[in-house]
């Protein structure tokens, strides 16, 4: 096996069952070379590129760094009052949660302390006109980043991540050539090396990781967007685009043959009764088009694996097994559509282990936040689901045939290729 690559994709509050897989896949000793985050993946990301880079991706550092915040912090009082800060700029402070400060409401307490005065009329006001931007700050996160985020103090293992989020201010074009181009996913990449110096990581990295791991993860209403001064960008849940960037993490780095892709919402059941509240909408559709994603993906992924596996059995080979560069395989790799016969050398076939709960995990993915014993389940399901794929070496690589896989990991490896074609 070559290098590896890791996608989160996000969950909201299923991103707990992401850390019950990082703790399996550290356990395992396996350690990606490249890492791609998205929404809540993008924090459980961050955290796992950390470890790896200090030489420190263990069960051990995975249950005390990781798994702890999901299980004892990560919840709705936390999310909401957000460690008591106030800061942020001004789009931010227009939420849901300061008016009701205004006002004296805390719901989440269930406290009601009326506050007499102009302010609290005004934000009353605001309230009634809908003039907020969000339900809650971005603080909680932005306090866990500044606390546990940091560069080790001596890099023992080069990894390198990149975070994903949808730009509000993106766009669709049409060419002169009637070509469409879409521009909404914005990736931000990033580097533990032991070329970069503390100075330099306090100076420019760690805020701008901040920032992006923000944007990220802002759940539409939940979180307000993160405006990105330099390129004028509004930046929003990197779900909303793209919540299984498999190709991103592929083109990281030209030696990774193996990706595991990681969800805790790519199987959507039916739901046991009608989505009935706002969050209970927003849940279902981004569930919805979260596992959408996850399939296209991987379908794609899969797709090109397959392709290159027949290419490769038609080329026309020297007598010592080198690939003729002659009119027939230029031609070949010209009518699969690829640039050139060295551009379909250059091509490789990935090993994709799909990571995922079967069947879907409980709850909404908000329900979590005000349930500790769901998030337990999502945490030791994960872990379950990741020892299973890693123990039992469910490599998925073409649909030509799969060999030498135990049958309950090639259940589950089956079951996903049955979504795909659902």
């Amino acid at each position: 096996m070559g290098k590896v690559g890791l996608v989160l994709c996000g969950g909201v509050a299923k991103g707990a069952y992401e850390a019950g897989v990082l703790k399996a896949i550290a356990e395992h000793q396996i350690y990606p070379d490249a890492i791609v985050g998205i929404s809540a993946g993008a924090i459980n990301g961050t955290f796992a590129a950390q470890l790896i880079a200090a030489g420190q991706f263990t069960g051990q550092a995975v249950e005390s760094e990781l798994v702890y915040h999901w299980r004892e912090t990560v919840n709705a009082q936390n999310l909401y009052h957000g460690f008591g800060r106030m800061d942020g700029d001004e789009l931010e402070r227009r939420n849901l949660r300061t008016l009701f400060n205004r006002i004296g409401v805390d719901p989440l307490r269930r406290q009601y302390r009326p506050r007499i005065g102009f302010d609290s009329l005004f934000a009353f006001e605001q309230l009634i006109r809908g003039d907020f931007a969000s339900l809650i700050s971005h603080h909680f996160v932005r306090q866990i980043m500044e606390d546990y985020v940091r560069l080790p103090q001596v890099i023992k293992r080069p990894v390198k991540l990149s975070l994903v989020a949808t730009d509000l201010m993106g766009s669709t074009s049409l060419s002169d050539a009637m070509e469409l181009a879409a521009r909404y996913s914005v990736y931000e990449d990033y580097v533990w090396s032991a070329d970069t110096t503390h100075e330099e990581w306090e100076a420019n990295v760690q805020p701008r990781l901040t920032r992006m791991i923000e944007a990220s993860s802002s759940f539409p209403f939940l979180f307000p967007p993160t405006r990105d001064a330099a390129s004028g960008a509004m930046l929003f849940d990197g779900g909303l685009m793209d919540n299984a960037p498999i190709g991103r993490v592929i083109s990281m780095d030209p030696d990774i043959d193996t990706v595991l892709v990681v969800s805790g919402v790519t199987v959507v059941d039916r739901p046991e009764h009608e989505p009935d509240t706002l969050y209970g909408v927003l849940g279902r559709v981004f569930s919805m088009l979260a596992g959408r994603f996850v399939v296209q993906n991987y379908r794609k992924v899969r797709k090109e694996n397959d392709k290159l596996a027949r290419l490769h059995q038609l080329l026309k080979r020297g007598k010592n097994g080198n690939v003729l560069a002659n009119t027939f395989n230029e031609t070949l790799a010209l009518a699969a559509g690829y640039k050139s016969l060295d551009d379909l050398l250059g091509r490789r076939i990935v090993r994709l282990i799909p990571i995922f709960p079967r069947p879907s995990l409980p709850g909404d993915v908000f329900e979590g936040f005000f349930h500790p014993e769901l998030r337990e389940t999502y945490i030791q399901q994960g872990y379950h689901d990741a020892n299973l794929a890693l123990g039992r070496e469910a490599w998925v690589t073409t649909d030509l045939g799969v060999a030498d896989i135990p049958e309950e990991a090639l259940i589950m490896a089956r079951e996903f290729d049955h979504a795909l074609d659902a």
